[in-house]
């Protein structure tokens, strides 16, 4: 069996709520530069301020965990399809 192409994301733990909205933002349009794009009205990351945690959209169907780590598993096989194969 074969290991999956996985990369790992990880935003550091925010100072503030500001800071951790900042983050999820930046991370979101770098997801969107990579391919990673669930609608318009979808971030694929959002700072929880209640729970103080980061989390990261799965699908666009509003899927998604809470990341008790400050980070996400992505699979790199899945991100290198191209359009016409996705």
């Amino acid at each position: 069996m074969s290991t999956p192409n996985r990369i790992w994301l990880e935003l550091d733990p925010p100072a503030n709520n500001q800071e951790g909205h900042d983050r999820a933002a930046a991370l979101t349009r770098m997801l969107r530069r990579l391919g990673i794009d669930h609608g318009p009205n979808r971030n694929a990351c959002w700072w929880n301020e209640r729970k103080q945690r980061y989390c990261f959209t799965l699908d666009a169907s509003g899927t998604f965990v809470e990341a008790n780590d400050h980070g996400h598993w992505y699979n790199l096989d899945y991100l290198a399809l191209t359009p016409e194969l996705a």
